[in-house]
């Protein structure tokens, strides 16, 4: 790029670019899209206030100026195909503003540089709501207030969000409207549906490292604490193989049974949820066997090594691990059902095996 360009020619080339970009899944590009804008967005530095030889800050922001057209080339792409969508249209409207500060930041033009980033970050923010969760007042208050006598002054409550929930207990899975006040630490609920208590931590997604193992995967999650000074690294393994779209600033939920056993993960951000699913786990084989039998290897071999390498396979695994839990604790009450269950499953194993030992 050249070092005198215009907010213009940036929206003109990454309009070119644009054009040459082929989405064919319109949900999963705009949650990319999202995580990309925002995780640019955390890099752009604020514009200098003054001139100065060899000015890093003008460097920064010719760095960042190729793949600021990238990601509004992609932004472009995800409102021709997806059509109408508020989130894509906030973003879009950040990073093109993000663009002319950094073209005026990059040209040392400084005035208009400040005045596009200033607008940028109101519109970044725009583009984020669920930060401010529970923190935003309808209007200023007056210091006294004639009519009702209330001061700016007096103590005032904590303002109280209403936000969606599931309950992570086995059996139940219901989704409820909860009071949230912002601030670090865990909060107790108790199920209306089931009568169940459970915890939620809530907490402002940092970072998140994934490692990728043959028949699971292992997230690392760094959170800091909403409205308080600590940080939080939550860790699990996951087998389902379901994907999870999170982004840098995402506002995230860690729901736990009251024996702080760890079952969901729901981004409010963008109301997606992952169950989770230890790896290692065959639901209904282990109900109708009982932990440790020799015949959840067979399984779990076929689930590894056959389903996982299939599109439909994979699909299965993550409606099995969804439903597993419920299906497998309602064969354990009922002991008629498990030991048809356990014939049943027994005629499968036998193929299995037979499948296995002609394949060797």
């Amino acid at each position: 790029m050249c070092a005198a360009l215009q907010p213009d020619e940036l929206f003109q080339a990454a309009q070119q670019r644009a054009a040459t970009i082929s989405l064919p899944r319109a949900q999963e590009a705009q949650e990319q899209l999202r995580a990309q804008a925002l995780a640019l967005f955390a890099r752009i530095p604020e514009p200098p206030v003054y001139h100065r030889a060899e000015d890093p800050a003008r460097k920064a922001a010719e760095s960042l100026l190729p793949e600021l057209e990238k990601v509004l080339a992609l932004a472009l792409a995800v409102a021709r195909e997806a059509g109408h969508w508020e989130a894509t249209e906030r973003i879009l409207a950040a990073l093109k503003a993000h663009g002319e500060a950094l073209c005026h930041t990059e040209g040392g033009r400084l005035v208009q540089a400040e005045e596009a980033w200033r607008r940028a970050l109101e519109l970044e923010r725009l583009a984020h709501p669920t930060r401010a969760l529970g923190t935003k007042e309808t209007a200023p208050q007056p210091v006294y207030d004639r009519t009702s006598g209330a001061s700016r002054f007096d103590p005032r409550q904590e303002s109280v969000a209403q936000v969606k929930l599931v309950c992570p207990n086995t059996g139940c899975k219901r989704i409820n409207d909860y009071g949230y006040v912002t601030g670090p630490g865990t909060r107790r609920y108790v199920c209306p549906a089931c009568g169940t208590p459970f915890l939620a931590y809530f907490g402002e997604l940092r970072g998140l490292e994934i490692e990728h193992k043959s028949s699971s995967r292992r997230y690392y999650f760094t959170v800091d604490e909403v409205r308080g000074s600590g940080s939080a690294r939550i860790e699990f393994e996951e087998a389902s193989g379901e994907e999870f779209p999170v982004a840098r600033r995402d506002l995230l939920v860690f729901l736990y049974t009251e024996a702080r056993e760890l079952k969901v993960v729901l981004n409010l951000t963008n109301n997606r949820l992952m169950w989770i699913s230890p790896a290692g786990s065959c639901f209904v084989v282990t109900a109708a066997f009982g932990e440790g039998a020799p015949e959840l290897v067979a399984f779990r071999e076929f689930r590894d090594e056959v389903l996982r390498r299939h599109g439909m396979g994979r699909e299965f695994i993550r409606v099995y691990y969804r439903y597993g839990p419920g299906v497998a604790e309602w064969v354990v009450r009922r002991p008629g059902v498990r030991r048809g269950v356990r014939g049943v499953l027994k005629q499968v194993h036998r193929v299995l095996k037979t499948t296995r030992s002609a394949g060797t």
